[in-house]
Parts: C-alpha cells; structure tokens; sequence
C-alpha cells in the first residue's frame, strides 16, 4: 500500500510539472501571436509559422492539461442528479462513471495510435501546413495526455469505489 501511495504521489507531483510546462508553453504562444501581429501589422513581415505553431501547440497544452484538471475536479460536471443523492451513492456513482471514463479513454486512444501507425505505414503521415510537421509527432502530446488521463480516471474510480465501500460496512 505504501508502493502505491509513493507511486500516487509521483504521479501528482508529474501532472503538477506537465501543468507548469503547459502554462510556460501558453506563455511563449501568447508571446509568439503578439509578435506575429506586431510584425503583420507594424513591419508587413508576418510569421508565416506563427498560426500553424499556434494551432498545434493548443492541442499540446490541452493534452497535457487533461488529467491534472481531472484530480482537481475541474472538469465541468452536470451534477443536479447527483447532488440529489447521499455521499454514499455519489461515490458509488463517481466510481462507476470515472470507470467508464477510463473505457472509453482506452478506446479512443487505442483508435487513434492504430490511425496514427496506419498512416504512417501507408505514408499519409506527412502533414501538409508549411512546416511539414510528420503527424505522429503531432499526436505524441495527445497519446500522452489520454493515457495520463486513463491513469487518472482509474485512480479517481477506485478512491470513490473504496469510500463507497467504506461507507457500506458502516
């Protein structure tokens, strides 16, 4: 138990790292678009990289972002049901629903790495936005993310299921 507890604190404090990089990263994209319109607008010499950096760079921070919003609890929740109901069948219901979450994380992520290996071995794989970006590189932060997500959402199931069952043996 105490394996998983010093396991469960690692992955904390990873998701709290892969939560600052995030910010840096939206720091420098925010940096990167300012200067873009200063030198659109100022010296008519856009970046012409800018956007397409941008745009991959959102699904990045997104990606890296999932999961340590999911131990925060800051996903955004439609809970008028479940505020009806008692802590004990709350927890039994976040448990089941963090469980099917974890499901389906696994499913779509193994949909999307077959996609991805398909594409790369029929040779589609090339992205075709100016910086000619190979799309497997693109999709790394997104397999990344979905799997610490998996992690996180397994976790956050078996706390739920386990203070639910605690509460059934009283």
């Amino acid at each position: 138990m105490k394996l998983l507890m010093a396991a469960g604190a690692i992955f904390d404090r990873m998701l709290g790292v892969l939560m600052f990089a995030a910010c840096a990263i939206f720091t420098f994209t925010m940096l990167l678009v300012c200067a873009d319109v200063i030198m659109r607008y100022v010296l008519n010499r856009p970046i012409v990289w800018a956007m397409e950096v941008c745009e991959y760079i959102l699904v990045g921070i997104v990606s890296l972002g999932l999961a340590w919003l999911l131990k925060e609890e800051g996903h955004v929740k439609i809970d008028f049901l479940l505020i009806q109901l008692n802590t004990r069948l709350q927890g039994l219901v976040n448990a089941i629903t963090s469980a099917l979450g974890a499901a389906a994380v696994v499913i779509i992520t193994w949909y999307g790495l077959d996609k991805t290996f398909e594409f790369i071995q029929a040779g589609f794989a090339q992205e075709t936005g100016t910086l000619g970006i190979h799309k497997a590189y693109l999709l790394t932060p997104l397999a990344i993310g979905c799997f610490l997500l998996f992690i996180q959402l397994v976790r956050r199931s078996y706390k739920n299921f386990r203070g639910w069952k605690i509460d059934e043996g009283q």
